[in-house]
């Protein structure tokens, strides 16, 4: 049941990235270069064309009429992202609002950059091979609607900077190896449809503000 949150949000999401990218905006050149050039020396693209002004017809790429990269969803059918996931310089992308790498045995931990994302507002990426913990900063995400950190193998605590995301309406991080409390601050989700902490090392009570 709950997968058909998932399926109705990731739809909601594309429809919006869809919507996104009728829409023109005016950037400088500088911008566009700088996408561009993260693409080509993240090596997720290595047998595309390595000119930057195709970038946008790249499988799993979305760009805005003006050029700007809106969604990075590298199909995991053609291309396998795996070690090469740190080398994207996820700072370059303002406007993505879609980020999707699931499914590409990825290993590392979470790229610090992405908490400099502003506009997004989908996350879903599975780390293989992880020894890390959930950054305090992606509470810096504050358009963020979906986020799934989950069968990431990340430990410590959930962050309660975390809980200072007001539009979450799903978020999933089970089956990984997180302990101690779930944070009171989680009742400050007040847009929050879904929640799976399951197969965790959690413990103490369920906080009251939950409800």
């Amino acid at each position: 049941m709950v997968s058909l949150y998932y399926e109705s949000q990731l739809l909601a999401t594309i429809g919006i990235t869809f919507l996104l990218s009728r829409i023109v905006v005016p950037l400088d050149s500088a911008l566009l270069a700088s996408e561009g050039k993260a693409l080509l020396e993240s090596g997720w693209w290595s047998n595309c064309s390595n000119l930057p002004s195709d970038h946008c017809r790249w499988p799993g790429i979305v760009c805005n009429e003006a050029g700007s990269i809106i969604g990075i969803s590298p199909p995991s059918k053609f291309l396998k992202v795996r070690t090469k996931f740190g080398n994207m310089n996820f700072s370059c992308f303002s406007n993505l609002v879609h980020l999707d790498s699931a499914n590409h045995e990825l290993s590392g931990g979470i790229p610090p950059q992405i908490s400099v994302l502003s506009k997004l507002g989908y996350l879903n990426f599975v780390l293989e091979w992880s020894s890390s913990s959930i950054p305090p900063k992606l509470g810096n995400l504050k358009n963020l609607v979906v986020l799934n950190i989950s069968h990431n193998g990340l430990f410590g605590t959930i962050p309660s900077t975390l809980c200072n995301l007001s539009d979450p309406t799903h978020l999933v991080m089970d089956s990984n190896s997180l302990g101690d409390v779930i944070p009171r601050e989680i009742g400050n989700m007040k847009n929050l449809e879904s929640l799976n902490l399951g197969h965790n090392e959690l413990t103490g009570p369920i906080p009251q503000t939950l409800g």
